[in-house]
């Protein structure tokens, strides 16, 4: 079933994810040592840190979206019957959510394309390094997570059709 690849395709998002944070680690750890022991600073730990966090973060949101680990306040619809619970949830993620996100997946996309075409590098730091990577991941992890908010929006309505013969 497509939910299930959906999730899948998000699961190891989320693994590169996990992998991305030891390449973070060792990259500021090499930094530390070259700055402090050897008073040598690197040109590049900068941009390494603010892509590779953003990486990080776009990379795992969609799995998060998965597994209902986003903040959300849900005083309002734990007083409602989870049916209609579960519709406004349904809705919520494929009639607003899940437009809003691929629209900025859209832009992310546009943006990569531009950067890769025109040459773009980041002018904040003397390594200069290419932006079209970055936007690149940024579209990625924003695509994945529209996804998965259209996935969870299908099962809200499954689980609704599922609870309204229950109760």
């Amino acid at each position: 079933m497509i939910l299930n690849l959906i999730d899948k395709i998000s699961w190891l998002s989320a693994w590169v994810s996990k992998a991305l944070l030891i390449v973070l680690t060792g990259a500021m750890l090499y930094e530390v040592v070259a700055r402090y022991a050897f008073n040598a600073s690197t040109i590049w730990a900068f941009d390494i840190s603010y892509m590779v966090t953003g990486a990080v973060f776009l990379l795992g949101v969609a799995w998060t979206a998965r597994e209902d680990g986003h903040v959300r306040v849900d005083v309002v619809s734990n007083l409602m019957p989870k049916h209609i619970s579960a519709t406004i949830n349904g809705v919520a993620y494929m009639m607003l959510m899940c437009p809003i996100v691929s629209l900025m997946a859209w832009h992310g996309w546009k943006k990569s394309w531009k950067a890769f075409v025109t040459g773009e590098v980041d002018m904040v730091s003397i390594w200069a390094p290419k932006m079209w990577p970055f936007y690149g991941i940024i579209a990625v992890g924003l695509t994945l997570l529209a996804l998965q908010l259209f996935a969870q929006g299908v099962r809200y309505f499954i689980d609704k059709n599922t609870l309204g013969e229950k109760g």
